[in-house]
């Protein structure tokens, strides 16, 4: 069993404002490139708990397709890893972010940094600039991330 999803009871789906999405598109090369990075991130959600403080909010793995179709999830923070032609979360919010980090003809990162929801989506020019892209996404952004999204949660024990 995947460590990283213990903590969900497979017999009920959490409650969309208890999850962090972070969304991949659904086609294959999304799969196999941006799926591991997406569990990459999720690791680090996992390591970087403090910064959640009391938030009861966990990282989950989803599909475009899944997130796009649910209104509630596409209100909580969310991180989209891929380019806009492969995941269709970051081709909707790539024109609606500002970019927050960009490394000419290799990679960019998009964020929601001082209102909002807290959204925030990246890709690079090939898979190892979007691993690269990952790698300066959660040195850089993951922790103003995490906190703008425990403040907006609800508490543990509401809802």
């Amino acid at each position: 069993m995947n460590s990283l999803m213990t903590h969900f009871d497979p017999n009920n789906a959490p409650a969309p404002h208890r999850l962090i999405p972070i969304v991949v598109g659904a086609g294959p090369r999304s799969e196999i490139a941006d799926r591991p990075l997406a569990g990459r991130i999720a690791e680090a959600i996992h390591a970087g708990r403090e910064l959640l403080e009391d938030a009861d909010l966990h990282p989950l793995v989803v599909t475009d397709l899944w997130y796009l179709n649910d209104r509630e999830m596409m209100l909580q923070p969310t991180i989209c890893i891929g380019d806009p032609e492969q995941n269709a979360a970051s081709a909707f919010y790539g024109s609606r972010l500002p970019t927050m980090l960009m490394v000419e003809d290799q990679y960019r990162i998009l964020m929601d940094q001082d209102s909002g929801i807290g959204h925030a989506c990246f890709w690079g020019t090939s898979h190892s600039a979007t691993m690269t892209a990952t790698d300066a996404f959660i040195e850089r952004a993951l922790g103003p991330f995490l906190q703008r999204a425990a403040l907006r949660a609800t508490p543990a024990g509401d809802a």
